[in-house]
């Protein structure tokens, strides 16, 4: 069709991030697939769930667009709706169009059904199904109020040979990080997650090489990507991890790993990755068997777990993991037992959500069957199911903020760890510690009060290698001796000569306002130099005497 002859129009994309950090993929994907519709101006206005609707309203209105485009996700439907709604109500004959992950499967016909001035929603992979709207914007083809596809979700079958979005104006380089993807779908088939029924489509290495060096040209230096399973399959994972090594090893990667399938040359090149280049979210969810039979993952729950060692034991790069409560079938104690083991293999941080029943997913589909009783609105988050009442669901959000104040926190991490060693039924101890302390959900604590809570707790229950490193970790992280946990600790004159460096600055040794502090650990004795000329709060060097 000859562009030249078709009308002109402008179209306002509408981005929604959950901070200033994140920026939208969408909208690069779709201008890049939509770059031969020359008759189309984009314009682009990015904000936060922060940001004022107000602003943002005012200023799509002054640019008098024929169309305004948002993706939903389950962070952001709040407020992009919030926008369009108002918007709408002053320019009710603009088109308004909508897609993301929020239009999946049912989901789209809840949103033409609560916002019937919607003209199009786009269920599933957008480029294709969006091409085609802006093409035939004029002639009625697509009629209004419609959903796109009417069936199913959408797929881009030409998805793994097009360009790739860093090369469009639109494509954002100067966040803290950006988003790729060297894969497409997911060849498991979890019934909670928006892309366990799409078909696994792969960029080729060469295809991921020029982007990253496009990339690194532009100075980014970190990148998330948005692969569901990195390692799968094992020798294209660990094609990938030889690449980022040898031919960009400025670059930080972020990668989602299933634990279970690491072979041999995969498990080799982790262990040659270069220090802090990589980081590691492993995907566990769920440790029993029937559990995860039922949720649709069937993973080899052993097999998981064994992974999970060896990723948390390779000292170059850290690991997460994963949990999710009110999964079907699962308990309460299920998720004391699944912590437990997660702190056991000293996983870096331990992240425990509520399970979200997602638009679009099967999980939707099997809800009632096992009485999963979850928010009829964004975020979808369960309340109660067959096996899991609603104190304990409550109970696992406790839970999750507990450890994201103690164990999850570098400061506090190796004194938890310890007691987790050190205390049977430790995290059933440690819960109801907190709630004793009016810990729950909300609470908010400073550094200095999650120390002294753990202090008290490892008193409480006599806890001496706990107490000991959480009363090093205390001096670390710049807290005055007198102030906590000071019994291990006392002033002295002088750093002893047998002593060796650990760290810091080795002249602080000899300076003249420096002083010395002698501390009883667990691995020996250890001597720290203050000095503010080197270090305002922290010491300034760390010596041990074995």
């Amino acid at each position: 069709m000859d562009q030249t002859s078709l009308p002109q129009h402008r179209l306002v994309f509408l981005t929604v991030n959950s901070s200033y950090s994140h920026s939208s993929l969408a909208l690069p994907l779709l201008h890049c697939a939509c770059r031969e519709l020359s008759n189309w101006e984009w314009i682009r206005y990015d904000m936060t769930n922060d940001s004022n609707i107000i602003e943002a309203v005012r200023y799509i209105y002054n640019q008098h667009c024929d169309l305004l485009v948002t993706d939903l996700y389950l962070f952001n439907r709040q407020t992009a709706l919030d926008v369009l709604q108002r918007y709408h109500a002053l320019k009710p004959d603009c088109r308004i169009a909508v897609g993301g992950p929020e239009c999946l499967g049912d989901g789209a016909e809840e949103l033409l059904t609560l916002y019937p001035w919607l003209d199009c929603v786009f269920r599933g992979e957008g480029e294709h199904i969006f091409y085609e709207y802006l093409l035939h914007f004029d002639d009625q083809t697509i009629p209004g109020h419609s959903i796109l596809p009417a069936e199913g979700n959408a797929i881009y079958d030409h998805w793994a040979e097009s360009p790739c979005p860093a090369t469009d104006p639109f494509f954002v380089t100067d966040k803290p990080f950006v988003q790729i993807e060297t894969s497409r779908g997911c060849p498991m088939n979890c019934f909670y997650c928006t892309s366990g029924k799409s078909p696994t489509r792969y960029r080729s290495l060469e295809q991921v090489r020029q982007e990253l060096k496009l990339l690194s040209r532009r100075g980014v230096k970190e990148l998330r990507l948005l692969d569901r399973t990195f390692n799968l399959p094992c020798n294209r994972g660990a094609a990938l991890l030889k690449m980022f090594r040898e031919e960009f090893s400025s670059m930080r990667f972020h990668l989602e790993l299933h634990p279970q399938f690491l072979d041999e040359g995969l498990k080799q090149e982790l262990l040659r990755a270069h220090p802090g280049q990589l980081h590691i979210e492993a995907g566990i969810q769920c440790l029993d068997a029937q559990v995860q039979q039922l949720s649709g993952r069937c993973s080899q729950v052993d097999a998981a777990l064994a992974g999970l060692k060896f990723l948390c034991d390779i000292p170059a790069f850290e690991t997460h993991a994963d949990l999710l409560a009110g999964l079907p079938g699962q308990r309460w104690q299920h998720i004391l037992h699944d912590t437990a083991a997660l702190m056991s293999v000293h996983t870096a941080e331990i992240q425990l959500e509520v399970l979200k029943v997602l638009p679009g997913t099967p999980m939707r589909q099997i809800a009632s069957e096992h009485a999963l009783c979850f928010s009829p609105t964004a975020p979808w988050d369960v309340m109660q199911t067959a096996t899991m009442t609603m104190e304990d669901i409550q109970q696992a959000r406790d839970l999750s903020r507990l450890l994201d104040m103690t164990y999850n926190h570098k400061s506090l991490h190796p004194a938890v760890w310890i007691a987790s060693q050190e205390c049977p039924d430790f995290v059933v101890k440690l819960l109801d510690f907190f709630h004793h302390a009016n810990g729950d959900s909300m609470a908010v604590w400073d550094l200095k009060k999650r120390f002294l809570f753990l202090l008290d707790f490892c008193k409480h229950y006599h806890l001496e290698c706990s107490q000991k490193a959480l009363a090093y970790q205390w001096l670390l992280a710049g807290f005055l001796p007198s102030q906590g946990p000071d019994e291990y600790s006392g002033k002295v004159s002088a750093i002893p000569p047998e002593a060796r460096l650990l760290s810091g600055f080795p002249e602080s040794r000899t300076a003249r306002e420096s002083r010395f502090w002698r501390f009883d650990g667990n691995d020996g004795i250890c001597y720290l130099a203050y000095n503010r000329s080197f270090s305002l709060n922290r010491p300034a060097a760390i010596w041990m005497q074995d």
